[in-house]
């Protein structure tokens, strides 16, 4: 294979159209060596033989010896009078579509020969004169200079190469529907766009890899003609570049090494190729080693484009306009629609005859046509690397319900309105809700095939049954109303209410409802403010008191903005007081940032300043205690809080949170139930798991009992300590059982801060209305294991290992305000500075008033102790279950962590030396050698509460 020429002297052939752009640069160079960039002045500064000639262009010397250019050099893709300059969607502009005509007097030698003699200088040379022979009066010529005569250059030196051009006509209904779909996703979590050319770029690269002879090229090496195949693949993409003086010019970067990336990485690649040309930051490098291009110059209309091959390449691609075809453009709408009509788009391939012959060409479009509408999984793959959980449109001949009889047409307007409920019921079951899923979710009764509805009906208009208040809609604009209301990132549980007021209610809140409406700019800011003050404190827990049990709240921060949000909204509906309930996790966080407990007061209980009352003194008693504080909302206006005490019994407090929340009502004698607020923070494990739940609910509405409502928090991380939800419930969700008492059911994605503001805030104003119980299911997940002593991966190696890869939510919705331009990076980053500085002062003010050590009461003594039991077995036994204990097959792989616990428990007897854990294994295995039966049951059984046992390995 030759090599990569990327010597300026060459720059006729290495670099093709980007010729020009190589000898501007070399001009500045040499009259502001410091005005080009550091690449460029290394590249520039070994050049030879860039001298002036007569016509203004630079001419390159040629090397000593005939060396064949890289493999797939980039092909100019100025076009000559018959065609236009291509293009892609990152120019700034159209591009020139003049023709340029070769200077036929003047012929330009090939790069590999002696550069052309300098015509002899004239005094009159910059004056133009009136044109002789033919030209029509009035007539100026002007000679062409610069980068003009180079495009001349270039031009006569693409006639020396055999082009044949293939050309097809492809539908794009279902990449225009496809891209739709991954739109949606993409600008809603802050991401930018996926063009047409992403895609069809794409399919390309895809064709292009089952037949690998479009990528050949011509070269004669030694005086022998060879073919040359290029392993790897360099996508050149033909920009139009507006310069400073509004001429118009072409650059043709390529993206190196495409075959070796997915969609998100090409994508990735493609936009940082496109954005370093708009701000002048190109390379050299950029240039070459291009093995085939794209032109689109289809963005000004173009329909039908050959583009000019240059010598070194073997295959240049042009797309034309994405259009209806021209006997159809004049048509009405919703004529085209009733037609089943597709835009269509016209594409060629203009390739080097001499390696590429014209089957293989046409088999190459083919493919890109099978691809464009959807075999071969290829939007599966772009689905999937996007992470859009949706399942991509597939291709179904149209069924036409206007050729058909007035009855046909009915049972698809019927079909419609079935597929519009049924997204209401079931859309929750495909919405985007889980953090760490991998799978995309899919239901049978939501795919518009079930109903006899394909991509071909898209722009039919259709009954709607007042969705999003609009009486008629085209499919298209259904299933997108449908999609952004029930199967982003919140999914609903409303349609098992029997009431209908409450089940409408609900839909005039959800559907056709613009994400850009539920927050301001100051809302969003407040999210992100509430987020940093989440994840700073759980990390500086985590770095000044390594190793102490805190019950993280990290993985569910958003907690903190949610509760924010629920708090400010009850001050603004006048609610007076919230009693919340709430189990460990994630207390400590509540507790400073929620109720504002003082920090000075939580770090010296870190450092040991125990309550006296406690007996055991353990460091767990911080996450029982109750508490009370004030939530002040920016704009004034407070909130007085109390947060029940609450043992590890978890949902014990669910109760006596509604107990205390009747009493403050009784007291205010608040018959409406309106100036108290009932919170009951659950996990998902315990809200399906303890019976306690479903009892309060069931006295939720009964008159002796009823508070008004009680918006129900599940904190729900996906695990029940060590059981996955598989083991732990029936039901689908935790949320379940809440089906019983006709209570709506918010799920949403704990990444998206936002969603969770906005269905809190949706779930206070339901219980305002009906004075009814709501629950918001906020998925998300558990950094570390049960407490920061656990080893997750013990048990669950595959979901931490999704963890691991997570980024926090702080830095997930920054990022996205960022890309929004609602804030820069550094105003996120001042917010987590700030933060992190007030905890710090609060650290240090702990040390410099440190309180006096307690006085601990002694242990009662007991004078009631009964005699011991004789439990005592022999050493062999004792041996032998140890032994036992720490053996396992040759071709199981232990965890390594594990190993050295068991190969300790091994060596413990014959150091008279056994540690719980061990006496209890012992205990357990001597009882089962005497016959008697053991049965442990519990999520905690297999591995033990603390992380002891390991009697099943995994």
């Amino acid at each position: 294979m030759s090599e990569t020429r990327t010597n300026p002297d060459d720059s006729s052939h290495a670099f093709g159209p980007n010729a020009w752009l190589i000898e501007e640069k070399y001009r500045q160079f040499r009259e502001f060596p410091d005005s080009v960039g550091d690449h460029w002045r290394t590249f520039l500064a070994g050049a030879k033989g860039l001298e002036a000639g007569g016509n203004g262009a630079a001419t390159a010397s040629p090397p000593a010896t005939a060396s064949p250019p890289a493999s797939g050099a980039p092909a100019a893709t100025a076009a000559p009078a018959s065609a236009e300059a291509p293009s892609t969607p990152g120019s700034n502009g159209p591009p020139a579509s003049a023709p340029i005509a070769p200077a036929a007097s003047t012929p330009i030698a090939p790069a590999a020969s002696a550069p052309a003699p300098k015509p002899a200088e004239s005094p009159q040379a910059d004056t133009p004169k009136p044109a002789t022979g033919d030209s029509s009066a009035g007539e100026e010529a002007s000679p062409l200079r610069g980068v003009a005569a180079r495009i001349v250059e270039n031009m006569e030196l693409s006639l020396q190469v055999p082009t044949a051009t293939s050309v097809r006509d492809m539908p794009v209904r279902l990449l225009e529907e496809n891209r739709r779909i991954i739109n949606q996703v993409l600008v809603n979590n802050g991401g930018r766009k996926v063009s047409f050319t992403h895609l069809i770029a794409w399919a390309l690269l895809k064709a292009a890899a089952k037949y690998p002879g479009m990528r050949a090229s011509y070269e004669e090496i030694d005086g022998v003609p060879h073919k040359i195949v290029s392993e790897s693949v360099n996508l050149g993409l033909a920009v139009d570049m507006e310069k400073k003086d509004g001429s118009r010019t072409l650059m043709v970067p390529n993206i190196k090494n495409t075959e070796r990336m997915t969609f998100r990485e090409f994508m990735d690649a493609y936009n940082d190729v496109i954005q370093r040309i708009r701000k002048n930051r190109i390379t050299p490098d950029d240039f070459a080693g291009t093995t085939m291009t794209l032109t689109n110059p289809g963005m000004i209309g173009t329909v039908h484009s050959i583009p000019r091959l240059m010598q070194g390449q073997g295959l240049i691609v042009g797309t034309g306009a994405i259009a209806y075809p021209a006997e159809y453009r004049s048509a009405d709408d919703r004529t085209i629609a009733r037609l089943g009509i597709s835009k269509v788009m016209t594409i060629t391939s203009t390739y080097d005859h001499r390696v590429i012959q014209g089957a293989e060409s046409g088999a190459f479009l083919a493919e890109v046509d099978n691809l464009l509408n959807g075999h071969e999984g290829f939007y599966d793959e772009v689905f999937h690397s996007l992470s859009i959980p949706h399942e991509p449109l597939a291709q179904f001949q149209d069924t036409n319900p206007y050729l058909d009889n007035a009855s046909r047409l009915h049972e698809k307007e019927a079909k419609v309105l079935e597929l519009i409920n049924m997204y209401r019921v079931r859309g929750h079951l495909v919405a985007n809700l889980n953090p760490l899923a991998s799978d995309i979710p899919s239901h049978i009764e939501l795919d518009p095939d079930r109903y006899g509805l394909t991509v071909w009906d898209y722009d039919r208009e259709f009954m709607t049954g007042g969705l999003a208040g609009e009486p008629r809609m085209t499919l298209r604009d259904i299933l997108d109303t449908l999609r952004e209301s029930y199967c982003q990132t919140i999914g609903i549980e409303y349609r098992h209410i029997q009431e209908p007021d409450q089940k409408q209610w609900i839909q005039d809140r959800i559907e056709g409802v613009p994400r850009e409406s539920w927050t301001d700019g100051p809302a969003k800011r407040r999210i992100l403010d509430r987020l940093v003050a989440g994840e700073a404190f759980e990390r500086f827990l985590h770095t000044k008191y390594v190793g102490h049990k805190r019950f993280s709240l990290e993985g569910a921060e958003t907690l903190i903005p949610l509760l924010d949000a629920l708090f400010t909204d009850a001050v603004e509906d006048g609610i007076e007081e919230a009693v919340i309930g709430m189990a460990h996790r994630g207390r400590l966080n509540v507790l400073a940032n929620v109720l504002g407990k003082s920090l000075e007061k939580m770090f010296r209980e870190f450092e040991g300043d125990l309550d006296p009352e406690s007996l055991d003194g353990s460091g767990d008693v911080k996450y029982h205690l109750g508490a009370t504080g004030v939530h002040t909302v920016p704009g004034g206006g407070a909130l007085r809080l109390t947060l029940a005490s609450n043992p590890s019994h978890l949902e014990a407090v669910d109760p006596v949170v509604e107990g205390m929340a009747r009493a403050k009502q009784d007291r205010r004698e608040d018959k409406d139930r309106s100036t108290v607020l009932p919170v009951l923070i659950h996990g998902d494990a315990a809200f399906a798991g303890q019976g306690v739940v479903a009892e309060t609910l069931n006295l939720s509405d009964l008159k002796g009992y009823r508070t008004g409502g009680t918006v129900h928090i599940v904190v729900n991380n996906g695990i029940g300590f060590t059981t996955s939800p598989v083991d732990a419930r029936s039901s689908v969700y935790p949320t379940d059982v809440a089906r019983m008492i006709q209570a709506p059911i918010f799920h949403v994605n704990g990444n998206d801060p936002e969603a969770c503001v906005r269905v809190i805030q949706l779930a206070l104003q339901f219980r305002q209305e009906f004075k009814k119980d709501v629950v918001v299911d906020m998925l998300c997940y558990r950094k570390h294991g049960h407490n920061e002593g656990d080893e997750p991966a013990f048990t669950q190696p595959i979901m931490y290992r999704a963890i691991r890869a997570q980024r926090p939510p702080r830095v997930l919705y920054s990022e996205s305000l960022v890309r929004r331009g609602e804030i820069t990076a550094e105003d996120a980053e001042a917010v987590a500075k700030d933060f992190h500085g007030w905890l710090e002062a609060a650290f240090d003010a702990t040390h410099d008033s440190a309180p006096p050590t307690p006085m601990l009461p002694k242990d009662p003594v007991r004078d009631d102790a009964k005699p011991s039991v004789p439990t005592g077995v022999d050493a062999e036994i004792l041996d032998y279950v140890v032994e036992s204990c720490a053996s396992y097959p040759e071709d199981f792989h232990v965890h390594p962590k594990l190993v050295r616990q068991l190969e300790a428990r091994r060596k413990m007897l014959a150091e008279d030396s056994v540690d719980w854990a061990t006496g209890e294994a012992l205990a357990f295995g001597s009882l089962l050698l005497e016959g008697k039966n053991v049965r442990l049951s519990g999520q905690d059984s297999r591995r033990g509460t603390f992380s002891h046992r390991h009697a099943v390995q995994i």
